[in-house]
């Protein structure tokens, strides 16, 4: 078995077989997460329409698709040469990106048909990140040991708080909870090592927990005010 890197993407040969890396992590990833999903469901057992796990999966192989697919729209020119590259190749942090938006879209549009709440589907979506995240760490832990503090800081992280929402029975205060742990991951991506800084000093992973903690924080504000006018 031999491992190499092609332009940062890591790919293993078993003889004649080129498997790509970044792939298998992402797919391991998404399926301990889908368990996850599937798990937090049951034990918050609501009465819900259908199968509700099925929109995050379908949310999922759609940003798949669009993550691989985005080479096309990133760069043609590799796409028209060499047709293969969409196997191998991806559309990079902007496809990624571009796969997130859509795919979150994607769900919004999609709980807005099935009527379900949407703290309950924050729920789901975040018992899922949390188990993926920490299995997604575990093997990048296991391949990579340049940032062995950065990946271990994230698994025990995400084990505690899964060990925390897999205890609650039903999503309270949800909103305060994501408050947390987005100042939390936040000071965690300080322990990464050459980190690609974006503006004042903070990676764009550390920008987007940052506009999280703003969202969450506002939603928490609005509903602390709410609870306290029903009291009166």
């Amino acid at each position: 078995m031999k491992r190499k890197g092609v332009e940062g993407l890591n790919v293993i040969q078993i003889g004649p077989l080129v498997l790509n890396l970044e792939l298998l992590i992402f797919i391991l990833s998404a399926f301990i997460g889908y368990l996850a999903l599937k798990y937090r469901l049951k034990k918050a057992a609501v009465a819900v329409d259908g199968n509700v796990s099925d929109k995050f999966v379908n949310a999922l192989i759609l940003g798949f698709v669009i993550w691989k697919g985005s080479l096309i729209i990133f760069d043609p020119m590799s796409v028209i040469q060499y047709p293969m590259s969409l196997l191998y190749f991806s559309g990079g942090e902007k496809g990624l990106w571009l796969a997130i938006t859509i795919s979150i879209l994607y769900i919004w549009i999609r709980t807005r048909k099935d009527g379900t709440s949407i703290m309950m589907n924050l729920d789901l979506l975040l018992a899922g990140w949390i188990a993926s995240s920490v299995m997604y760490h575990l093997l990048l832990l296991t391949l990579n040991r340049e940032n062995v503090l950065y990946h271990s800081l994230n698994i025990v992280l995400n084990i505690v708080l899964s060990l925390y929402c897999y205890t609650r029975k039903k999503p309270v205060f949800l909103s305060r909870f994501m408050i947390w742990y987005s100042v939390i991951m936040i000071g965690v991506s300080f322990a990464e090592k050459d980190r690609t800084f974006f503006v004042f000093g903070f990676t764009k992973v550390q920008m987007i927990y940052f506009i999280l903690f703003i969202i969450f924080l506002w939603i928490d504000t609005a509903l602390d005010k709410e609870r306290r006018e029903e009291a009166h």
